[in-house]
């Protein structure tokens, strides 16, 4: 059951990631990050993080440790949250 939700949230993770990076000079949501520079930064490290996210629970979903799988996750939901968090400065 757990392998099923790790490869959901990769899925996941790596689609947010492939969004934020690909949307790094183009609006998205309500954001222009060719307004500001912070915007395209977030836009741009963030998703970086988030398909290194993926990479990693890509791995662990072959490596099957619980620790792993735990930091995996923590990881992936720490980033989004900062992501998250930075954003709505802009709104």
């Amino acid at each position: 059951m757990i392998t099923l939700l790790l490869v959901i949230y990769t899925l996941i993770a790596a689609g947010l990631g492939y969004y934020l990076v690909r949307h790094q000079n183009k609006r998205f949501l309500t954001f222009d990050p060719t307004e500001s520079s912070t915007v395209q930064h977030v836009a741009r490290y963030g998703g970086s993080l988030m398909l290194l996210v993926a990479l990693g629970g890509a791995v662990t979903i072959f490596y099957q440790s619980t620790v792993v799988i735990a930091l995996v996750l923590a990881s992936g939901c720490l980033i989004m949250m900062a992501i998250g968090l930075l954003l709505i400065s802009f709104m």
